[in-house]
C-alpha cells in the first residue's frame, strides 16, 4: 500500500484545495479525474479516497458500488454525497436552497473528534434519509446532511471545504491519519527524491529530453531530471525572439552554469515569418504553436533518446504555464513522464527553493508561450516587439522598485496602434497590473490600485523614449479568465 490519500476530482477548485492543504500537513495526496473507474482507483493502492465534487447530486458513471464495497476508507464531501448515500441504499430528498450563513452540527465519530457546531456558508443542501446501516454524521437543524457507515469506513458530509475552514480541514486530517493510517512523510525533499527515482526508472539506460520554456515549471522539472540522469538529459529551449528583456541570456547562463546540456534553438526568423500579416490573436497563437512545435521536433530528431520529461502541473487556473497543455510529444508514441503532474504552483515554488533556485526565479511572473506576440494588438514587427520589450521592462522595474511586486499576481505592458490620420501610425501602451481576488472554479482578478505618481513617471519616460507613443493607458478592467488576463 502507498502512504497517500487519493482524491477523486469532481470539482477542480475544491480538489486542488484539499490536495494542497493535506500536503501542507505533510500528508501525501494525489488527484485522479472523477471519471476514473473503481479498478483504476484501487490500482493506486492508496490508504484512502476522498471524493470531492460539485456534481449536483447526480451519480457519476465512474462511482459504482465496487469502490464502496472494496473496503478502502472513503470520505465524500459536497454534492457528491447524495450519490454515495444512494449507492449505499439510502435516499435523498429534494434539494433545499439555503444561500446563507448557518450552523452545521457534527456528531461524534472517528473523523469528527473535537468538532461540534460549525458556522459556515451554505448553498444547496440535500437532506438524507438513512438506512439501518447508516448513522448521522452531520446535521442542519436536526436534518441529516452527513452520514457514516456503521460497519465500513465510509463517511460523507454534504458540505465543501471553504477557503478558511478549520473544521472541515480537521475532519479531512483525522480521516487521513486516524482512519486511513497516513503518516506525515511528504516534504519537498521527499518529493525530489521520489521524482528522481521515478525518472531514473522510466529512463532506464536511455537518454531523455526535456523542453524548457523559461518558466518555473519547466525549470524545476529540468533540475530534477538533471539530478536523476546527469549528462543523459538534453534540454531544448526555443529562442522565439518574443521573450522579455535579457530573459534568454539570463536563462541560458543560469542553467548552463549548473551543468545542464541546454540546446538553444534560434527560431526568430521563422517566428517573424509565421506572424507576418496576422492580426487576429487566435491566428497568431495557432501560428506560433505550429512553428515552435516544429522547431522542437526538428531539434529532437537528431537526439537518440527514449524518454521525454514533461513539465506539466496540476494548476488549471493560476499556474500560468509557459507552454500549452496540448504541446505534442516530440516523437509519436514517445514514452514520457511528468514529475510535477500532481503539484500546484505554490508547491512547485517550494520545490524550486529546495533545489536552490533563487527567489527571483521561484517567484517569477508567469509568461505565455506565445511571448510578447499576443500583447501586441495588430501585426507583429521587429520594431513593435522591441518597443514592447522596452515598455514592459520599464513597467516591471517600476513595480519592483515601488515594492509592489510581492502583492501582485501579474503586471505587464501591451502595445496598440491608434488609427490616427497620419502617415506614421500612432501607438498606445496599455499597462496591466492584477491582484487575484477569488480562487474558485473561475479566475477572478482585479486591477491593482497603483500609485498615481508611478503611472505619471512612466508616462513621461515612455513618451520621451519614442515620439510615436501618443497614449499611456492603465487598464482597469477585471479579468474572469486566464485569456482575459493576458490580453483583451
Amino acid at each position: 500500500m502507498q502512504d497517500q490519500i487519493l482524491i477523486l476530482n469532481f470539482d477542480n477548485a475544491y480538489s486542488a484545495t484539499i490536495a494542497s492543504r493535506l500536503r501542507a500537513e505533510r500528508i501525501a495526496a494525489k488527484i485522479l479525474p472523477g471519471h476514473a473507474t473503481a479498478e483504476q482507483v484501487l490500482a493506486q493502492e492508496s490508504l484512502g479516497v476522498i471524493l470531492s465534487g460539485g456534481i449536483n447530486g447526480d451519480i457519476p458513471v465512474s462511482l459504482d458500488g465496487q469502490l464502496l464495497r472494496s473496503g478502502i476508507p472513503v470520505l465524500a464531501l459536497g454534492n457528491v454525497v447524495p450519490a454515495v448515500i444512494t449507492l449505499l441504499g439510502g435516499q435523498v430528498e429534494e434539494a433545499v436552497p439555503v444561500n446563507d450563513v448557518d450552523t452545521l452540527t457534527f456528531l461524534p465519530s472517528r473523523v469528527t473528534e473535537g468538532l461540534g457546531e460549525s458556522e459556515r456558508m451554505f448553498g444547496t443542501l440535500f437532506p438524507l434519509c438513512l438506512t439501518d446501516d447508516l448513522e448521522p454524521l452531520a446535521t442542519y437543524h436536526e436534518v441529516a446532511v452527513g452520514a457514516s457507515h456503521k460497519t465500513q469506513e465510509i463517511y460523507a458530509v454534504g458540505c465543501q471545504l471553504e477557503p478558511n475552514d478549520p473544521d472541515m480541514f480537521n475532519l479531512m486530517v483525522q480521516f487521513a491519519t486516524k482512519v486511513c493510517g497516513c503518516t506525515s512523510w511528504w516534504s519537498e525533499d521527499a518529493f525530489i527524491s521520489l521524482a528522481r527515482s521515478a525518472i531514473q526508472e522510466a529512463a532506464g539506460e536511455e537518454r531523455a529530453v526535456c523542453v524548457m520554456s523559461g518558466g518555473l515549471d519547466s525549470g524545476v522539472t529540468a533540475l530534477i531530471a538533471h539530478r536523476a540522469l546527469g549528462d543523459r538529459l538534453t534540454c531544448l529551449f526555443v529562442d522565439s525572439g518574443l521573450h522579455r528583456e535579457n530573459e534568454v541570456v539570463e536563462f541560458a547562463a543560469y542553467y548552463k552554469n549548473l551543468g545542464l546540456q541546454l540546446n538553444i534553438i534560434n527560431a526568430r526568423e521563422r517566428v517573424l515569418a509565421a506572424l507576418a500579416g496576422k492580426i487576429n490573436q487566435e491566428d497568431k497563437r495557432i501560428a506560433l504553436h505550429e512553428v515552435l512545435s516544429r522547431a522542437l521536433e526538428e531539434a529532437a530528431a537528431s537526439i537518440d533518446y527514449g524518454l521525454q520529461v514533461i513539465s506539466s502541473s496540476s494548476d488549471h487556473l493560476f499556474a500560468g504555464r509557459s507552454a500549452p497543455a496540448s504541446l505534442p510529444l516530440l516523437k509519436p508514441k514517445m514514452h514520457s513522464i511528468a514529475p510535477l503532474g500532481d503539484l500546484f504552483k505554490d508547491e512547485i515554488r517550494r520545490i524550486g527553493e529546495a533545489l536552490g533556485m533563487p527567489h527571483e526565479m521561484t517567484n517569477m511572473q508567469s509568461f505565455p508561450w506565445s511571448g510578447l506576440a499576443l500583447r501586441i494588438m495588430g501585426e507583429c514587427t521587429v520594431d513593435k516587439i522591441n518597443l514592447l520589450r522596452w515598455a514592459d521592462y520599464q513597467f516591471c522595474n517600476d513595480i519592483k522598485e515601488a515594492g509592489l511586486s510581492r502583492r501582485l499576481w501579474k503586471y505587464f505592458a501591451m502595445l496598440y496602434e491608434i488609427p490616427y490620420q497620419e502617415e506614421q501610425p500612432a501607438l498606445a501602451i496599455a499597462l496591466r497590473a492584477l491582484s487575484i481576488s477569488h480562487t474558485g472554479s473561475d479566475l477572478r482578478a482585479l486591477p491593482a490600485r497603483l500609485p498615481y505618481d508611478l503611472l505619471e513617471r512612466y508616462t513621461q519616460r515612455a513618451q520621451a523614449y519614442d515620439k510615436r507613443i501618443h497614449k499611456i493607458i492603465y487598464d482597469l478592467t477585471p479579468s474572469f479568465s486566464l485569456q482575459e488576463s493576458e490580453w483583451r
